[in-house]
């Protein structure tokens, strides 16, 4: 499940571009290259992007390398390019590199660099970061277990409709809390709605 969320966020990436832009954009050129599952064109796109400094270029690459396609696998330059993406700001890099620091996977399992990256793209309003925040808040993976802040975060991402397990991680946290609590969850998701998901405690 994890691995398809990171998928799934490099996918919202290339989703996310406009349909009518220029078919010269490499960027674009690459997107489409994607989804045709044509590796090598893809990556022959976004790697002199990646190389000039572009964080979606540079977590697309990341993922290429994470799954092995196009390229070989390799989880170090998987592990470079996405924390190149993510100190960039990139929110799609900061989910995906928090992905990896949750799951151990090229780097040091470490719950609290992942929380770290996950918040910095839940609050960009990156619903796979939200998502995953979420989770971490639900399980208590490097935090205190706190139901209403995974509720706040699983209500969030699914507002954007694209997470499909978001919305049944909230349901199912809502049916277990007695009114009180769903009225505080409530309160504390429409909160951090209003601060444009930034600082939400």
């Amino acid at each position: 499940m994890r691995t398809s969320l990171i998928l799934a966020a490099a996918l919202l990436s290339l989703a996310a571009q406009p349909a009518f832009s220029d078919k010269t954009d490499p960027l674009q050129e690459g997107a489409r290259s994607f989804q045709r599952a044509d590796y090598h064109a893809a990556l022959a796109s976004w790697r002199p992007l990646a190389v000039q400094g572009n964080p979606v270029a540079q977590n697309n690459l990341g993922i290429l390398y994470l799954d092995g396609k196009g390229v070989p696998q390799d989880t170090s330059e998987a592990v470079r390019y996405l924390s190149l993406s993510a100190a960039s700001g990139s929110s799609l890099g900061q989910n995906n590199l928090g992905g990896l620091y949750r799951d151990g996977k090229g780097v040091p399992r470490d719950y609290a660099r992942a929380a770290q990256w996950f918040t910095a793209s839940a609050s960009q309003g990156n619903s796979a970061g939200m998502y995953n925040l979420g989770l971490m808040y639900e399980m208590g993976q490097g935090m205190k277990p706190e139901p209403f802040h995974a509720y706040m975060w699983y209500a969030l991402a699914a507002e954007q409709n694209n997470i499909p397990n978001a919305a049944a991680h909230r349901d199912t946290l809502w049916s277990r809390m007695t009114p009180a609590a769903q009225k505080q969850a409530r309160e504390l998701t429409a909160a951090c709605k209003a601060q444009a998901y930034k600082g939400c405690k």
